[in-house]
């Protein structure tokens, strides 16, 4: 995702008299440069299995609480939360299994949004 300052500077950029093709032709390649590597990292996460080799989908889903089950639309928002907080993790090398050892990151992730709908 483009940080909301760049987002500014782009539009800052482009309301500019001096602004070229060529200004525009790098800002098009940048945009593209950074969604492509941003791609590349959500799709490596989204592969993602655990120890025991279980994917992220099988970790949301799998979470034991008491109570009503989630909905699928939960589930779903749970499950993009977890990619990107794996997303954002793995940029220090921090994997799925670093989180088991201090944290359910994925029942963590359902119980957050869980909240969030109730």
């Amino acid at each position: 995702m483009i940080s909301r300052d760049r987002i500014r500077q782009i539009r800052a950029e482009s309301e500019s008299e001096h602004r070229t093709h060529e200004w525009a032709d790098r800002i098009i390649d940048e945009l593209l440069t950074e969604a492509e590597t941003r791609h590349n990292v959500d799709f490596a996460v989204r592969g993602m299995t655990d120890a025991k080799g279980r994917n992220l989908a099988q970790r949301i889903t799998t979470v034991q609480r008491h109570g009503t089950p989630p909905t699928a639309a939960e589930l779903d928002e749970a499950y993009d939360l977890l990619v990107l907080l794996l997303t954002a993790s793995a940029k220090y090398g921090i994997t799925l299994n670093d989180w088991d050892w201090v944290a359910d990151l994925p029942g963590t992730c359902r119980d957050l949004i869980r909240h969030k709908h109730r």
